[in-house]
């Protein structure tokens, strides 16, 4: 708690909560620092969470909300350790996340199976769209599907290119019906199962959704296994915290070098065009190159007029060569005005990037530039240019104000040559802040009395929905509970108690309760039925054995017996009754 109450003081943006049981021992400890606080208000229109285990000496499990950025790099944005994964944890756990982020509730959010974080998040972010992630659910496949998912077997090859490469849903029912008909698994649980839920886990279900690229918990899982390079096994809680910050500082340099990589070095254009040009100089370093990609994939397809100026169709140019359930034709739609191509595949909804089958449709028009709706500003060089709701009318993608007036002009470059001074040195930057307070209070009981003149009214930005967040955020604080937040006295909270067995600690990853190893059943191999062998299966075939043959007595010709068992006399070689 004293480290805490530190780097509160030297981060005064840094927010944490804490959550005791009855013996005032921690229960759940929740943190945000300041770094990710910013990042969160640029990219957190799309997250995940996940659990690991075995990184602290208290046996506590560590939760990590983890996002993605305009350089497509993994980014933290907060960490939760928590003794427990009930429901109630999951709920408070959310619930602190929000309030400490601004209570800006995501778009999307991706974590793993467990039931309990799935009811936590309906009833605590009920406008946010939940998925599954694809890794447990080829996980569990490895553990259930047995031989089929052997070296010898096409079954895995063709599971993956269901869970991977389908775009729409009939396209992956078709090829799901026809897996389960030619491996005669109709009957499996393991994929009935999952294929009840397909709205959580398959990529068809993920179309139209925003998920900033992302389809599984592997940005979780990554942080996580690099979590580990830097906290040991038996790590006590306040080393894990120093810890988790040079993890954080590590993160954030090599963020500064993927900046300073895209605005000092140069990029190699593939086909040269100048909607190609354009894309060069509004997209980062990384994600120009998956932009370059898709513009490459144009040339495997072949584009039709189906409506002059209107509707497309693009063709893939191997269609024949392709499954019969596989989609090779996409529609694109074009708007009255030409600003919009919708495609039927969903890739620009999910991603956040033109697709291909766009592309095609737009070099077609001989468009120099990307339209302004197909450009996501939290892929382009200016997705840290996020100003408050109050002054979003100064950001540079706004461009200059629609009705700027003499006087707005005048102070506002004055204001930027004192900030370019104030900008010289510390001594500079001191005297400015302190000027500026001063100036701030005294213009503050004068703007009362309004003109009309203003910006602000000519643009008529209602300022009135600020303050509604603001109490709302208010509210959220005040509904929190049993918390210990800030400089307030954490002198009741009581050690945890360890957990940690005699001798070396492991570095193997528990488990949780749903990736308990499944029991393989048992499977026929004449008839594919379950709960028999291929030895006592009624489809067998054999033909039974014949009884056993009795024998003949040759002295009496009686069945039964045999000759030295026989009650008769015996006959000799050479008397008559010996045959």
């Amino acid at each position: 708690m004293e480290i805490l109450s530190e780097m509160k003081a030297n981060d005064p943006d840094f927010n944490y909560t804490v959550q005791v049981d009855e013996e005032s021992r921690i229960k759940t400890l929740m943190w945000v620092t300041s770094r990710g606080f910013d990042q969160y208000r640029c990219f957190g229109d799309a997250i995940t969470f996940d659990t690991t285990y075995r990184t602290n000496l208290y046996d506590m499990p560590f939760g990590l909300f983890v996002g993605v950025n305009n350089h497509f790099q993994s980014i933290i944005f907060g960490g939760a350790m928590m003794r427990d994964e009930k429901e109630d944890t999951f709920k408070w756990i959310v619930r602190e996340f929000i309030r400490m982020v601004g209570g800006k509730h995501p778009q999307t959010i991706l974590t793993n199976q467990a039931r309990a974080m799935e009811l936590a998040i309906e009833v605590e972010l009920p406008n946010t769209v939940h998925r599954w992630c694809k890794w447990h659910v080829l996980k569990k496949a490895n553990e259930s599907m047995g031989v089929l998912w052997s070296k010898n077997s096409n079954f895995k090859m063709e599971f993956h290119k269901l869970v991977h490469h389908m775009i729409t849903e009939e396209e992956f029912g078709a090829g799901w019906q026809d897996m389960l008909e030619k491996y005669n698994l109709r009957k499996h649980p393991f994929l009935t199962q999952i294929y009840e839920v397909q709205h959580k886990w398959a990529k068809p279900y993920f179309r139209g959704v925003f998920c900033a690229k992302m389809n599984s918990t592997q940005r979780s899982e990554s942080a996580n296994h690099l979590l580990k390079g830097y906290v040991p096994s038996g790590c006590p809680m306040h080393l894990f915290l120093k810890q988790f910050e040079k993890l954080q500082f590590d993160r954030e340099s090599e963020e500064s070098f993927q900046e300073k990589s895209t605005l000092l070095s140069g990029v190699s254009l593939r086909l040269n065009l100048p909607i190609e040009r354009h894309a060069s100089k509004v997209y980062t370093r990384a994600m120009f190159e998956k932009f370059d990609e898709e513009l490459y994939k144009c040339g495997t397809h072949v584009l039709d007029e189906i409506v002059p100026r209107k509707i497309y169709k693009s063709t893939h140019i191997d269609a024949a060569a392709r499954e019969k359930w596989s989609k090779v034709e996409f529609k694109i739609e074009v708007n009255d005005d030409e600003s919009f191509f919708s495609c039927e595949c969903g890739t620009f909804e999910h991603s956040g990037l033109v697709c291909c089958h766009a592309l095609q449709v737009m070099v077609f028009f001989r468009l120099s530039k990307i339209p302004e709706k197909h450009i996501m500003k939290r892929w382009t060089r200016d997705a840290r240019d996020v100003l408050p709701a109050y002054l979003v009318r100064y950001q540079r993608d706004r461009g200059p104000p629609s009705s700027d007036t003499f006087r707005h002009h005048t102070m506002y470059m004055k204001a930027l040559e004192c900030v370019l001074l104030g900008d010289s040195n510390v001594k500079c930057y001191d005297v400015f802040m302190a000027m500026m307070k001063e100036v701030q209070a005294a213009l503050v009981p004068l703007s009362s009395d309004k003109d009309g003149m203003g910006l602000a009214e000519r643009e008529q930005q209602n300022q009135l929905l600020v303050q509604n967040e603001q109490e709302t955020l208010e509210l959220q604080g005040c509904a929190t509970r049993s918390h210990c937040d800030g400089e307030s006295s954490c002198s009741v909270i009581v050690g945890q108690q360890k957990k940690r067995p005699r001798g070396r600690p492991t570095t193997s990853r528990d488990k949780a309760l749903y990736e308990e190893h499944l029991k393989r059943l048992q499977f026929c191999t004449i008839c594919r039925s379950q709960g028999h062998k291929c030895t006592t299966c009624p489809e067998r075939g054999d033909v039974p054995k014949a009884p056993r043959k009795l024998p003949k007595c040759l002295n009496c010709g009686v069945l039964g017996h045999r000759s030295n068992a026989c009650g008769t006399k015996k006959s000799g070689p050479f008397e008559p009754n010996f045959l």
